[in-house]
């Protein structure tokens, strides 16, 4: 089945993708090179983050250390229907946080990302526009104190382009009624270009005979997909203070080098295919004083990869497959003299379908692992002059599981921070 997939995806896609793409482009670049001449406006929007603080792991608490955020987007009008969007965004990390990498939670150290992306929109009509977009994304990651920047093992590059429909529907007299819905197409691509197959490393320490038998179909950038993703998105207004949406979105990952782990612990030469869903609800309520938010996600995650435990010489099939929950209850407040101040929570419950749970020791339990993580933050900003404002943020973050065994990925911990800083917007 994934071989007439992938075939479909790599023999047509640039019959019935990439040449209407283009031809979207045409249609959008024409009115683009006719404006290049007439008056074109500028309007650059900002907005900067520097903030310092601690990270506290198992209540250890780490060393001083800061964090910086950057967004810069001039927003380029060559007239009222037609704009050119760059945006680049920055982040720099220097504390140690639990991110999701690679099938579960990994602990980090610094990290360091830049992205730039070009959007470019036209309106077509009072209720209907279109976009197309290109950009690229470029993060360093640092595991532990002494792996300096860019050569971390899960350092990745980003290039993804798309192209997205927005119409609206209803509120031509009022807000009320009113509803925006977007559709749109993206294609995206993963490279990890300091990682490659502990197996395809491996000639050095296993004879030659063993090493060929279980490398020859092993991959070696197991970690590069490319993914094509569709996505569809309705904002609908009750009336003038509420909001709700409702989203869904479906990807389809297609890993061009890591074969399928067999129920030997070889490898086969199919490769691995993800099919990831994403479904969204949530409304929100705009008052003068508080704006209340609810959302709650549903993920499934589907993969035909396996795994194989050499060690006790245990097969588990489909091991990434899971289906998780997102509930997300926010509060803001608008306090005096602009400041805001932000409440939330996150509750999120995963389950895996075939992936086994473990005691300490790493014995198989006949139960499947599922994981709760509850994470609560807050965050102040108070103006203190013109554009710049006082900025405090911190979190706590709460997981536990069934599963003990954690020489792989973090299962259970609790965390916290807290940081203080300057804003500044623009």
């Amino acid at each position: 089945m994934s071989k007439y997939l992938n075939k479909w995806l790599g023999d047509y896609v640039v019959k019935w993708l990439v040449i209407p793409l283009l031809l979207l482009i045409h249609l959008f670049t024409y009115p683009l090179i006719h404006y290049l001449y007439a008056e074109v406006k500028i309007t650059p929007v900002a907005n900067i983050s520097i903030l310092g603080g601690q990270y506290f792991l198992e209540g250890d608490k780490d060393s001083f250390a800061g964090n910086a955020d950057i967004f810069f987007a001039p927003v380029i009008n060559f007239s009222e229907d037609t704009a050119l969007l760059p945006i680049y965004q920055g982040i720099y990390s220097n504390t140690k946080d639990v991110r999701e990498l690679v099938g579960g939670g990994t602990l980090t150290r610094e990290v360091l990302d830049n992205s730039l992306t070009l959007k470019f929109t036209r309106k077509f009509s009072d209720t209907f526009k279109g976009k197309v977009k290109a950009g690229y994304k470029l993060e360093y990651l640092a595991e532990t104190k002494d792996e300096k920047l860019g050569d971390g093992l899960f350092d990745y590059n980003r290039l993804v382009g798309g192209i997205e429909a927005e119409q609206v529907f209803g509120g031509r007299t009022s807000v009320r009624g009113r509803t925006d819905v977007r559709v749109g197409y993206d294609f995206y691509t993963m490279s990890y270009p300091n990682y490659s197959s502990l197996v395809s490393q491996s000639a050095v320490v296993i004879d030659t005979a063993t090493f060929t038998e279980i490398s020859e179909n092993a991959g070696e950038d197991v970690l590069d997909y490319s993914t094509h993703e569709l996505f569809v998105e309705a904002l609908h207004s009750f009336n003038e203070t509420t909001i709700g949406k409702i989203s869904y979105d479906i990807s389809y990952k297609n890993f061009k080098d890591q074969t399928l782990v067999k129920s030997d612990g070889s490898f086969s030469s199919k490769k691995r295919n993800d099919l990831v869903h994403l479904l969204t609800l949530g409304v929100a309520k705009n008052l003068p004083k508080i704006t209340a938010a609810l959302y709650n996600s549903v993920q499934y995650y589907n993969s035909n990869q396996n795994s194989y435990d050499a060690n006790r010489t245990r097969y588990n099939s489909n091991y990434y497959d899971f289906i998780q929950d997102n509930v997300t209850p926010s509060l803001t407040f608008n306090l005096k003299n602009n400041s805001r101040l932000n409440l939330w929570w996150d509750i999120a419950y995963r389950k895996y379908s075939r992936r086994p749970s473990q005691d300490e020791e790493g014995n198989y339990k006949t139960s499947e692992i599922s994981q709760t993580t509850n994470t609560t933050g807050i965050s102040l900003i108070v103006p203190v002059y013109k554009a710049l404002s006082l900025k405090t943020a911190g979190n706590y973050r709460d997981s536990s599981s069934n599963n003990r065994y954690e020489a792989n990925y973090r299962y259970n911990y609790n965390t916290s921070n807290y940081f203080v800083g300057m804003n500044w917007e623009y």
